[in-house]
């Protein structure tokens, strides 16, 4: 169920009933968006850092026996890593599917991938404060900081040009950015279900953090558990909402001490 901005109540106004629904499960595995939910939005992907309260309360969530914490992002793994650096959390780069280094993408989709983005590299300069961030499986379209309508007519046009190339190459629209991604790549949602659905995993609460657009397929995923919108409320399939990354931190830092 979707549900409208006005309706999504603030997390620590709900603790009670979130207290009672984390305290009746044995396991509990937190999935986490990074940027605009473990760290605050950067002017760019590489300037941002995250807090070392936030660090700290992940790495003790980690070390319970029956906590799961997977950070699930369209990053890339490697990035992921870098930023969080801690052992036991599991890194679930490209929104879930790159969850162990070992995947690849067609010869044939990459190809078609790479001319679409020297395509575009060509293209998009004409639109002011447009940037692309190559990956190595995908590449991000940049708006944040752009006027409304060029975002409108960016976003047209790469709906346009993935629509031609709709049998190898999908398109993510986020709030900030847009990612040109292979078809064979699932949402957030998918990798979350699949994540759910292994043995050791039965009858463990999910507990979703994310702010994006991109989260809302995963927020579905874990309608069963704890889903957390963070950030500017809109309409969302979460339950619950938190202001920023220093709500989350204290929200986790909440339920660490009463797992503990």
């Amino acid at each position: 169920m979707t549900r409208t901005r006005h309706t999504i109540p603030h997390l620590f106004a709900q603790w009670k009933r979130v207290v009672e629904r984390i305290r009746g499960k044995k396991r509990l595995i937190f999935f986490l968006d990074f940027d605009g939910t473990l760290v605050r939005i950067a002017p760019m992907p590489d300037a941002v850092r995250m807090d070392e309260g936030t660090r700290e309360v992940l790495r003790k969530l980690a070390e319970h026996r029956d906590v799961t914490i997977a950070v699930i992002s369209g990053r890339q793994r490697a990035e992921l890593r870098h930023f969080i650096g801690i052992d036991k959390v599991k890194y679930m780069g490209l929104y879930g599917w790159e969850s162990n280094g070992n995947k690849k993408v067609p010869f044939s989709v990459r190809v078609t991938l790479a001319r679409t983005l020297v395509e575009l590299l060509t293209e998009l300069p004409a639109y002011p404060g447009v940037w692309i961030e190559p990956k190595r499986n995908s590449f991000s379209v940049h708006l944040k900081g752009t006027s409304g309508a060029t975002q409108r007519r960016v976003r047209e046009k790469l709906k346009k040009r993935v629509a031609l190339l709709r049998d190898s190459l999908q398109m993510m629209s986020n709030l900030r950015d847009v990612e040109v991604a292979p078809l064979s790549i699932g949402d957030k949602g998918a990798a979350v279900r699949k994540f759910l659905g292994e043995p050791a995993m039965r009858g463990a609460l999910p507990i979703y953090f994310g702010d994006d657009l991109s989260d809302e397929p995963a927020f579905a995923a874990a309608r069963k558990g704890i889903p957390i919108l963070v950030g500017n409320r809109r309409a969302t399939r979460a339950q619950f909402s938190l202001r920023g990354p220093a709500e989350v931190t204290e929200a986790l830092s909440r339920m660490e001490e009463m797992i503990r």
